[in-house]
C-alpha cells in the first residue's frame, strides 16, 4: 500500500468485510448484508461506503443509476498493516506476546497450529543460516 490509508472504525471493518467477500457490490447489497448484524438505515451504509471511498479503501463505478463498490486493497494487506502497527505501538515491535495470547485461545484450528509450526521452523532455519 503506497499511500497511508486512515484507520478503520469497527463498523467500517464490517463494511469492508462484506466488500471483500462480495468482490464488487451495490450499496443496496452491502446494506442488506449489514442487516444480518445490526439494524441501520440505508443512508448510513451509503455514507460509510462513500467515506471508505474517500479513505482510499474502496473505489466506485457508476453503472446506469447505481454505484458499484469494490475494494482497492486486499484484506490481507490491510490486516498485515494493522498487525504491524499494533505490534509497533503496543508491543514495542515484538510479536511473541501476541502469538502467545492468540495461541492460548480455546479454538485454534489444526491449520493454524501447522502454520505456526511452519513459521517457527522457518525462523529457526533463518537463525541457523545466519550462524554459518
Amino acid at each position: 500500500m503506497g499511500k497511508r490509508r486512515r484507520d478503520l472504525s469497527r463498523t467500517e471493518w464490517g463494511i469492508m468485510r462484506i466488500c471483500w467477500e462480495k468482490g464488487q457490490s451495490t450499496a443496496r447489497a452491502v446494506y442488506d448484508e449489514t442487516l444480518k448484524e445490526k439494524k441501520r438505515s440505508y443512508q448510513a451504509v451509503k455514507t460509510m461506503l462513500d467515506r471508505l471511498v474517500k479513505k482510499g479503501y474502496l473505489e466506485r463505478t457508476k453503472l446506469g443509476p447505481i454505484w458499484l463498490y469494490k475494494a482497492t486493497v486486499s484484506r490481507a494487506r490491510v490486516v498485515a498493516r494493522e498487525i504491524e502497527e499494533f505490534a509497533g505501538s503496543v508491543l514495542d515491535n515484538t510479536v511473541a506476546p501476541l502469538l502467545i495470547h492468540l495461541g492460548r485461545k480455546e479454538k485454534v484450528s489444526p491449520g493454524e497450529i501447522e502454520a505456526l509450526k511452519k513459521l517457527i521452523r522457518e525462523k529457526e532455519d533463518q537463525m541457523t543460516d545466519g550462524d554459518s
